[in-house]
């Protein structure tokens, strides 16, 4: 499940009924997540070697995942909560390959710290701006909800895109 929604949702809450506790729940739910993910590859690591290595192409993603994670430690384990679905396999990868817990541990508090904590602050703004706007919300919600649809998706495909060819081209130097 996205946990976008709930970090903008906690960070909302926080402003809006002084719901800290939401912001806090939502950081250990993340961190609890990725702890869960290390646990799993390091418990199933033969399974989670041999699925990698089954076909050419996951054979090529796992050696480059391997390679960035020698490179760059701590700092790409951080670095994958912010490259979306990237954070929902770094953990499993960082376990089956023995990396030392202690080092994953920091490098998923700062990756948690940072992504999660960017999102609750964008919900905070945004639940501040709601208040204290002068437009009438829900009026422009329904009014632009095609534009708001359309622009939502346009976006999402752009970063898509972004995303990929930063990927590719990351993978491509490794």
């Amino acid at each position: 499940m996205f946990g976008e929604a709930y970090f903008l949702l906690a960070g909302g809450l926080a402003y809006s009924e002084h719901a800290w506790q939401a912001v806090a729940v939502v950081f250990a739910g993340a961190y609890a997540a990725d702890q869960t993910g290390y646990l799993i590859g390091h418990r199933l690591r033969p399974w989670f070697r041999r699925f990698a290595l089954a076909t050419h192409q996951r054979r090529a993603n796992y050696r480059k995942a391997l390679v960035l994670l020698n490179r760059h430690g701590i700092k790409a384990v951080a670095v994958s909560r912010l490259l979306g679905p990237v954070a929902w396999f770094m953990p499993a990868i960082c376990g089956s390959v023995g990396l030392p817990w202690p080092r994953f541990a920091a490098g998923s508090a700062l990756g948690v710290l940072l992504g999660v904590g960017g999102f609750v602050c964008l919900g905070y703004a945004s639940a501040w701006g709601a208040e204290h706007g002068d437009i009438d919300v829900r009026a422009m919600i329904s009014a632009h909800k095609w534009t708001i649809l359309l622009v939502g998706q346009a976006v999402f495909l752009v970063a898509a895109l972004i995303s990929r060819s930063v990927g590719n081209a990351l993978f491509q130097k490794l």
